[in-house]
């Protein structure tokens, strides 16, 4: 299924996504809380922010009336959310079990997954070299899986397994969050698909963080700084700028470019937390990000 030819600016604003992404798994760390409280206020806030937006862009007249999902499309919109609050708890929870390297490297291996939901679903095309390129990537996680398992460096207290499949995990919510995304997108604006998944994201991660007997309040205010950053950079400046390309680019070309996302994450971890980056690990990111580096280059081949 064809997307019509991309422009400077879909990539210019992908690029922007990378940038902003990449601080989301610092900013967790650095608020010091629960992932699942993280995750709860980086939606909630994420949700505010953007409903004022569309109301500011509405009332400018620079948004048509926004148009609500109803029936099946109201029904994707909540599978949606809900996917987009699982890959969020069980991301930012690993990220306390494994080095931010390595569950970044993991949850955003999922472009291996949605090369065979592009293909299948959204009959989009894909060569060799994209295939080849989806079997890398998945092998390069089979390795952290296999280094994870042999005592692979972790924060203090943590299990590299359990953070494994934590990442793993919310690597495949993430994927089905994108892949439902990319459907509705050719409906509804950014703006309007955002805000009720954004929604319904935010209640069912506040649900799962009261279920488990944490607080959404009473931490410090540099706390709810790092929270406030988390919805202001990583979400509103990355995750709707994706889902704006969603609407522009076929499924790949739209989600593939935030591979770099491990790269900008583990500099800036070196830089600000001081967590080094091993060999093996650093082998078995650049295998992983190789495949998906294929990926992109092979549909951009086909597209030519």
């Amino acid at each position: 299924m064809g997307m019509g030819r991309s422009s400077p600016i879909d990539y210019a604003v992908l690029a922007v996504a990378v940038v902003n992404v990449s601080t989301a798994s610092i900013l967790v760390r650095l608020a010091g809380v629960h992932g699942f409280v993280a995750a709860s206020w980086r939606l909630i806030l994420g949700t505010l922010l953007t409903a004022v937006l569309l109301l500011l862009l509405y009332a400018a007249g620079r948004h048509r009336r926004p148009l609500i999902p109803a029936g099946k499309d109201l029904l994707l919109a909540i599978a949606s959310g809900v996917a987009l609050a699982l890959h969020f708890d069980l991301w930012m929870v690993s990220l306390f079990h494994l080095s931010v390297a390595l569950s970044v490297t993991i949850v955003d291996s999922y472009p291996a997954v949605l090369a065979v939901v592009g293909r299948v679903v959204f009959g989009e095309r894909y060569t060799v070299t994209q295939l080849l390129g989806a079997l890398i990537a998945f092998l390069g996680v089979a390795g952290i899986a296999w280094y994870t398992g042999r005592g692979a460096p972790a924060p203090e207290g943590g299990d590299p397994v359990l953070g494994f499949i934590l990442a793993l995990a919310g690597m495949l919510a993430v994927a089905a969050y994108f892949s439902i995304g990319r459907g509705l997108r050719a409906r509804y604006t950014t703006l309007e698909y955002t805000l009720p998944v954004y929604l319904v994201a935010a209640l069912a991660s506040s649900l799962l963080t009261l279920t488990l007997g944490e607080r959404l309040t009473g931490y410090s205010p540099a706390t709810y700084v790092y929270l406030a950053l988390l919805a202001i950079l990583p979400m509103l400046g990355g995750h709707t700028l994706i889902n704006y390309a969603l609407g522009r680019l076929t499924l790949l070309a739209a989600t593939v470019p935030i591979l770099g996302e491990p790269v900008g994450a583990a500099i800036l971890a070196w830089l600000i937390l001081g967590e080094p980056l091993g060999p093996i690990e650093a082998l078995l990111m650049g295998i992983t990000l190789l495949g998906i580096g294929m990926v992109l280059v092979g549909e951009e081949r086909g597209r030519g």
